[in-house]
């Protein structure tokens, strides 16, 4: 079950930042300590631990600052998790509950322990661990009554299973005259812990830098400082690999140097290395250990070899992670070993994402051509049915093998790209504005029979199995910019994974956006609920054209948002000239006139041609590189984003709501219009004087992917809401938008910032 719930969380990770679990990971959690509780009436809320608020002050004083302690005791083989919990696993948080004008300082933790789990390695504590806080009271307090401090805890606890636990803590105090007085239970333990928490690296030399898929930290400290067994516990998730040992060598008196490996899904190096440097890991929680920082730099030129070598020809240790003494530990195995849970986890939110991303706005125009291929097919034989249903699906699956692999490979090749990354080309975006025209005309009569794009429309009533290939791809090619529901977490998770597995999440996908078309089109049952044909199938097929003009009316919008108005105005000149070539097919039908087919072909090739030209030639406009993309009816005032512009706006004790959209995302545009843009969330975000950033993804744009990375998305929409607090965890909003979602998101971050005060 352990490896069950790491899965899952590196489903959701993507392998990233393992601190930032999402409120999915506490659903699945949530279902899994469910599962041994079935049956039973009272569930307990802190199983297998007790948590309780405990203080070494018995009175307080005004103006005095004084410590309190989150005392926490695990039964026998549970464990619970430190600030990073390394490959898996999720630290305490409280949300405190204090009487008016004090303030809770940030929970300091003391030295953790290695926690083995193979193939993992996590941070934490088992038996008993307190957490201190420092509350500094207000300079005037009441006297002859108490005060109560509290709060709410969330927390993890594992053993064979990880299991959620939350609990309500409180602790009362009196109020002294003078001098605060001291409470004898707890002096001791507090005490012990206040001597086990990190030291600061005061008259510390550190500096790091990368090679060979490892970093290189060196470290001199203080003279006299006796290390045995160095490690260091780093303080981000994502940024080295938890279960290999880290390599210690000495490089000159009083000078370390530690290798740790890089995880090897990081596509590249971090740009600080820091965490909790122990002098001897061996020892527990009894090992002193400081807070150490440093800035990855180049290697150095004049010693490099000698650097990235020391480790092979000096005298090295490892500590720490899994060694050789067992099974060799390699992290692609481990991953691989790991994902086979979270490997079915991802194929089954695949499947899902791609039947509800039949719903989404995207694909909205493309299902008039498949109710017209359904109406057509309800009086055509069982198995023609069958068959053309296999090959939509085929094409689907196909479509979407081609752009995972191109994606794959772009990516691979050091393009930051992500999902519907194709619409971020105006050229892709041109030529699919001229073929929907098109397609729209076939439906529209105005092409009555003689090219794909007609038959594609269903004006045929024995389709060739080619059209039911290409009635997937385009299917395909026009959902693909969405990401509905769980399909968000099944992409990031493929692609992170090697190229095979990634390849069996994105044909689970396709079967998923396939399986409702092709399982009514080979069930006489369902068919049979479908209106007899009859002459209203033309009126429909005619009144169908017009959701892809809508269609094609977006597609020049986004065309215009990439490369400015000049080239929309050329793209409409091209789809007026597709409009002649459709004209000039319709007068060549059934005629033999060599002259209007050859004519037809040289106008449409001369609108491709000028939709090309058009996408190359234009310079874009501001507003449409400027990454705000704002327009003149939005109301909030949006900036563009930028991960500075994040940590500046939370220093300042603003709440930040960051969101990733497209022009080219109908589900982003739909979001913006039912919730992000009414009055009610607008009132909101101004009341709580929220801070609006816009990452718009219209154009390709490396930081805002790997933004998106750090999140394991893929693709947009993503919303997110930063906490005032900087220690506090962003929270990631659903796909699909409502006001309600939003105005409450902004309540709980408003409500953290409170607790803090």
């Amino acid at each position: 079950m352990t490896d069950f719930l790491t899965a899952l969380q590196r489903v959701w990770t993507g392998g990233h930042r393992t601190r930032w679990m999402h409120p999915v990971l506490m659903v699945g959690l949530t279902l899994a300590s469910a599962l041994p509780a079935a049956g039973q009436r009272d569930v307990d809320p802190s199983p297998h631990s007790d948590l309780a608020l405990v203080s070494d002050r018995a009175s307080i004083a005004a103006g005095q600052p004084f410590t309190v302690a989150l005392r926490m005791t695990l039964d026998t083989g549970w464990h619970t998790y430190w600030l990073n919990a390394g490959d898996a696993g999720l630290p305490l948080q409280i949300q405190w509950d204090l009487p008016e004008g004090f303030r809770a300082g940030p929970l300091d933790w003391p030295v953790p322990e290695l926690i083995p789990t193979p193939p993992f390695m996590s941070y934490g504590y088992e038996d008993e661990v307190l957490a201190l806080a420092t509350i500094t009271p207000p300079a005037s307090l009441p006297q002859g009554r108490p005060i109560t401090i509290g709060g709410r805890a969330d927390w993890l606890v594992c053993a064979d299973v990880c299991i959620p636990a939350a609990g309500e803590v409180s602790l009362s105090l009196r109020v002294s005259a003078g001098t605060a007085e001291v409470e004898a239970r707890w002096t001791s333990a507090v005490a012990t812990t206040r001597d086990r928490l990190p030291r600061a690296a005061d008259g510390w030399r550190t500096r790091a830098w990368a090679v060979d898929s490892a970093y290189v930290l060196e470290v001199e400290p203080p003279t006299g400082t006796r290390f045995v067994a160095p490690y260091l516990f780093a303080d981000s998730g994502g940024v080295v690999e938890h279960a290999l040992p880290q390599r210690v060598a000495r490089a000159g008196a009083g000078v370390w140097r530690i290798r740790l490996a890089m995880p090897d899904y990081a596509e590249e190096a971090a740009s600080r290395i820091g965490g909790l440097l122990v002098a001897d890991v061996g020892a527990g929680r009894t090992s002193p250990g400081w807070m150490i920082e440093a800035a990855v730099e180049p290697a150095p030129s004049d010693d490099a070899a000698e650097r990235s070598t020391v480790f092979l020809t000096g005298d090295v240790q490892e500590t720490g992670g899994f060694t050789s003494s067992g099974p060799e530990f390699q992290p692609e195995a481990a991953r691989v070993a790991s994902s086979v849970p979270g490997f079915l986890i991802a194929l089954a939110f695949a499947f899902l994402g791609g039947l509800i991303l039949n719903l989404m706005p995207c694909v909205f125009p493309v299902l008039s051509v498949k109710v017209m291929t359904l109406v057509h097919d309800a009086g055509a034989s069982r198995v023609g049915r069958m068959r053309h249903g296999l090959l939509f699906a085929a094409g689907v699956v196909v479509s979407f093998w081609a752009l995972a692999g191109l994606l794959f490979g772009l990516r691979a090749a050091g393009s930051s790209l992500g999902w519907g990354f194709h619409l971020q080309s105006p050229a892709v975006v041109a030529i699919l504005t001229l073929m929907f025209f098109a397609l729209a005309l076939g439906m529209s009569g105005v092409i009555e029979v003689g090219s794909a794009l007609t038959r594609l429309g269903g004006t045929r009533s024995s389709r060739s199995d080619v059209d039911a290939l290409l009635t997937g791809g385009l299917t395909v090619l026009v959902a693909a910019p969405c990401t509905a529901p769980f399909m968000g977490a099944a992409l990031g998770y493929a692609l992170v994974q090697p190229p095979a597995l990634g390849l069996a999440v994105f044909t689970a996908l396709g079967v998923g956006l396939a399986a409702p078309y092709s399982v009514l089109a080979a069930t006489p049952a369902l068919l049979s609920r479908l209106p007899r044909p009859g002459a209203w199938m033309e009126t429909l097929k005619e009144a169908l054209a017009f959701p892809l003009y809508a269609t094609v009316v977006w597609l020049v919008w986004v065309f215009g948002r990439q490369v400015g108005m000049n080239a929309a105005a050329v793209l409409l000149l091209a789809i007026t000239t597709t409009g002649f070539a459709a004209w000039l097919a319709g007068r060549a039908a059934g005629a033999s006139r060599r002259g209007l087919r050859v004519a037809t072909t040289a106008v449409g090739s001369l609108a491709v041609i000028l939709s090309l030209w058009a996408s190359r030639s234009a310079t874009p406009s501001p507003s449409a590189t400027s990454g705000n993309g704002r327009s003149s009816l939005e109301t909030p005032a949006w900036e563009p984003f930028s991960t500075e512009r994040v940590s500046e706006l939370r220093g300042e004790g603003r709440t930040v709501f960051v969101n990733f959209t497209a022009a080219w995302c109908l589900s982003c545009q739909v979001n913006d219009r039912v919730a992000l843009h009414t009055r009610s969330v607008t009132r909101a975000f101004e009341e709580a004087d929220v801070a609006l950033l816009k990452a718009d993804w219209t154009s390709r744009d490396p930081v805002i992917a790997d933004a998106l990375q750090s999140f394991g998305r893929s693709g947009v929409p993503l919303y997110v809401v930063y906490p005032p607090d900087p220690s506090s965890q962003p929270e990631m909003l659903p796909a699909l938008l409502t006001p309600g979602i939003v105005i409450e998101a902004i309540g709980r971050a408003e409500a953290l910032r409170t607790a803090r005060r």
